[in-house]
Parts: C-alpha cells; sequence; structure tokens
C-alpha cells in the first residue's frame, strides 16, 4: 500500500485566480487512474471554508469532483482539517467520500512506518497568540454565530483575513519554525516519521529516531510526501 500526503492548496472561492488549482486537478486526476492507495490532506486544502448545509463555495467544484472520482475508484482518502477549513463537516464528506480526520496530532500506521500526522498549527511552545485564540475560532457559538450570516458577504469578510496565495507568493518562506522543529524532535521519540504542513515549507529532516518531513504547498512548491514499502520520498510534481 502506497500513502501519498499533501497540504496547504489554499484553494480560493469564486472565480479568484489560484497558481496551482489546475496542476492540483492534474495530480488528483493521475491517482484516480492508478491502483488505489491512500491518500491524506493535512489541512488547509481551502483558504476558507465553512460549513453550511446546503451551499458549496462556488470555485471548489472542481476539486470536489476529483476527490470523489479517488474515493469511487477505490481510493482509502482521509482528510485531517487545518486552520483555514476546521469547520468542514458532514456536506464535505458526502460530496467527496473523505473521512475527516479530527484528532491531531494524529498516530497513524502507513505500512509498517509508525507516523505522527499534523496540520502542523498551534503545536509546540510557539504560536502563543493563536493558541490562545483557536478554542474561540473553534467553538461551537462562533459556529452558530457565522452561519447566521449569509455565504457571500460571510466568504468575503473571511477572504480579507486569507487570501493566503498572494501572500505567500509575495514572499518566500524559507525556514521552518524552531518550536515546530523541536516538538517533531520529541515526536520521534515514539515513532519513525512525522509528518505536517502549514508552514509552506518543503523539507526532508532525519532527526535522532527517525524523519521530520514539512510537505510545502500547491501555490509555489507542488509537493507530496509518497510512503513506500515503508520508505518516505518528498516529491515535486510536474504535471
Amino acid at each position: 500500500m502506497k500513502h501519498f500526503i499533501i497540504s496547504d492548496a489554499h484553494l480560493s472561492p469564486g472565480g479568484t485566480p489560484h497558481p496551482g488549482r489546475q496542476t492540483l486537478h492534474r495530480f488528483l486526476q493521475g491517482l484516480a487512474g492508478a491502483e488505489p492507495q491512500t491518500l491524506w490532506i493535512l489541512g488547509d486544502l481551502f483558504d476558507f471554508w465553512f460549513e453550511y448545509s446546503t451551499v458549496i463555495p462556488a470555485g471548489y467544484g472542481g476539486v470536489l469532483s476529483r476527490l470523489r472520482e479517488l474515493s469511487d475508484a477505490g481510493w482509502t482518502t482521509n482528510f485531517i482539517p487545518g486552520n483555514h477549513d476546521w469547520w468542514v463537516g458532514k456536506l464535505f464528506s458526502r460530496e467527496t467520500g473523505m473521512t475527516i480526520l479530527r484528532q491531531t496530532p494524529l498516530r497513524a500506521d502507513l505500512g509498517g512506518v509508525k507516523t505522527v500526522l499534523a496540520h502542523g498549527d498551534g503545536l509546540g511552545n510557539g504560536d502563543w497568540g493563536y493558541r490562545a485564540f483557536k478554542p474561540v475560532l473553534r467553538s461551537g457559538i462562533s459556529r452558530f454565530s457565522y452561519s447566521l450570516i449569509h455565504p457571500t458577504p460571510a466568504t468575503a469578510f473571511a477572504m480579507l483575513f486569507s487570501d493566503t496565495s498572494r501572500k505567500y507568493l509575495r514572499k518566500k518562506v524559507r525556514v521552518i519554525p524552531r518550536h515546530l522543529e523541536a516538538w517533531a524532535a520529541r515526536q520521534l521519540e515514539t515513532c519513525d516519521l512525522v509528518v505536517t504542513g502549514h508552514t509552506h515549507v518543503p523539507s526532508f529532516s532525519p532527526m535522532a529516531g527517525g524523519v521530520f518531513v514539512s510537505l510545502g504547498d500547491w501555490i509555489s512548491s507542488f509537493t507530496y510526501l509518497k510512503v513506500e514499502e515503508g520508505i518516505p520520498s518528498l516529491e515535486r510534481f510536474d504535471g
């Protein structure tokens, strides 16, 4: 069994241009044409997703269809929500066939490789302001309050604070935060592989006890992790 792991596409709603949308679609279509394996998405597939019961944001239909094709083809597909799309739920799961796994960090066995998987936000001893505010953002009260806003202004408001693709194209982020590396090193005391997203920095870092992989993104690096026969490899999709 092969495992493919991606994160941080930050697809934007509506007709907003995105530098990696079609590349991601081609990657997923290529997987669907291969022998069924396992796909993991470690969050921030969307720059913003709020789960209304009957409304899917314009511009997301393509990737939802590609993911449904994978599920229908027999792939096992798992989604660990990120800080931009934590509110995915039954509608997203129904449209894609993906299993939503909210336990994070998540421990999994990837073909004999003891692995810790997480989006990467709020881990370790950094991000104190975000860690303090995160429970408020994810609370039931916040979710209910936001659901009262019509989807059009709600999405426009959220995008004022996101717009990740433009920000990451404007600046080159090259360094993984030290607190995240320290957190990964602690996890490797009890596992073989740690995989995170969130930083947008593609990195394959051997450490004592195993390997720490930062996935990169689908905005500029177009990288993914493949675990095959117990061997992890960080690869770039050039399709």
